[in-house]
């Protein structure tokens, strides 16, 4: 074997192996680990502890809402879950959205519906609210 032949598949080895390992660190750290927070007959919401950012008295975090059902509306291609990243303020009890993603099959998964990055205003988190329990997730693991 010549030096240039086994350099070339000594890089190859390496190629491979580094870009294994590379996917393997970028797939497990865009999978969520859903902390399940609550729900009702139309839903339950899920909260990714891993996304909670802070900034003094507000705190933004990823979380999930898994339909029962397809939720239909008038514009745009039906979905079955929605990610929301939203903003909560500890100190008040409210929050706003700041992103949205919807998604056509349950958990996050399938073809993405419809996404909206557009801040809402701040609402309420109306004591046992399914915003209140997020809130209190987010604002008491930071």
């Amino acid at each position: 074997m010549n030096v240039e032949n086994g350099f070339s598949r000594l890089g190859s080895a390496l190629g491979k192996a580094l870009l294994t390992g590379l996917l393997a660190v970028v797939s497990s750290s865009a999978v969520a680990e859903w902390v399940k927070i609550g729900g009702n007959e139309s839903a339950t919401a899920y909260a990714d502890r891993a996304t909670i950012e802070k900034a003094g008295n507000l705190v933004k975090m990823w979380d999930l809402l898994d339909f029962k059902v397809t939720q239909a509306r008038p514009y745009g291609t039906p979905y079955r879950s929605q990610k929301t990243r939203q903003e909560y303020d500890c100190k008040e009890e409210r929050a706003r959205i700041l992103d949205v993603l919807r998604y056509s099959e349950n958990m996050g998964e399938g073809e993405e519906a419809r996404a909206d990055s557009d801040p809402d205003e701040w609402k309420p988190a109306r004591p046992g609210s399914t915003l209140a329990m997020l809130r209190a997730f987010a604002c008491g693991n930071r």
